[in-house]
């Protein structure tokens, strides 16, 4: 999951950090709970067209839903405590409803997440709660208009995971080219929980020149897959964030730009 400026004259290079860690959860009863009864005006509500829909469908729209939030809340740079809450609730309702959908038709929760068929991929952040990571995407946004008109890429995260190697890089993509990269050795512990352990860290200049900087690795930890299907994935871990992911199988994002 989880800060050099003077290496590079590109506006995009970051001060090294974790994109993840291991840790605290202290509030996490208290986010669930606040969850809980929004889930339950929101059953309420769709109660009403409950003869009307499928169990599929239901499961579609809360990932319709789950999206829509995660793009109006910027992938949750500067986002609150309220708007945190409601996307809690979001993940919640979309776990239900994936519980009624027949596991023949679609993926479901809890039921071998962690299988290499529905983990192995690399993953491009669509929210998160946590703090590093928004930190480099809102320092470092670009997107913006560059030299003789050119428009810069956006800053964007990505997850790549590798069942069957074992293995997971965080990385953060800089409008630049520059990368930040975590990796980590990662065990399949459960059907939801894979634990994972630091095992290097390295800042990848390309520009202005090339240059690839070692940082020392810290932390470990474990996140639970709660929602994985064919193009979205939800999951929570030690620290108490909340991880919202969309299927990229772009060259940037497998780190082959």
């Amino acid at each position: 999951h989880k800060h050099m400026a003077s290496l590079t004259a590109a506006p995009c290079a970051p001060h090294p950090s974790r994109l993840g860690h291991a840790g605290r959860g202290a509030r996490r009863e208290q986010r669930r709970a606040a969850s809980r009864s929004r889930l339950d005006v929101s059953a309420s509500s769709s109660a009403v067209n409950a003869d009307v829909s499928t169990p599929r469908s239901r499961c579609e729209d809360a990932k319709q839903d789950l999206l829509r939030l995660a793009m109006e809340q910027r992938r949750g740079i500067g986002h609150s405590a309220a708007e945190r809450d409601i996307m809690e609730a979001a993940v919640d309702a979309l776990v239900a409803a994936a519980a009624e959908t027949p596991r023949l038709t679609t993926y479901c929760t809890g039921v071998a997440n962690t299988l290499p068929t529905r983990l192995t991929a690399s993953w491009r952040l669509a929210w998160t709660s946590e703090r590093e990571t928004l930190f480099l995407l809102e320092k470092f946004p670009g997107g913006w208009g560059g030299e003789f008109g050119n428009t810069m890429k956006s800053t964007k995260a990505y997850q790549r995971i590798d069942v069957v190697e074992q293995s997971l890089a965080n990385a953060v993509v800089f409008c630049n080219g520059n990368e930040f990269v975590v990796d980590s050795v990662i065990r399949v512990e459960g059907p939801e929980r894979v634990t994972f352990k630091f095992t290097g860290a390295r800042l990848e200049l390309k520009k202005p020149f090339k240059f690839t900087l070692n940082l020392p690795p810290v932390g470990a930890g474990w996140f639970d897959n709660v929602y994985v299907d064919e193009t979205l994935r939800a999951a929570r871990d030690s620290r108490g964030d909340l991880l919202i992911v969309v299927r990229d199988e772009s060259l940037e994002a497998r780190g082959l730009a």
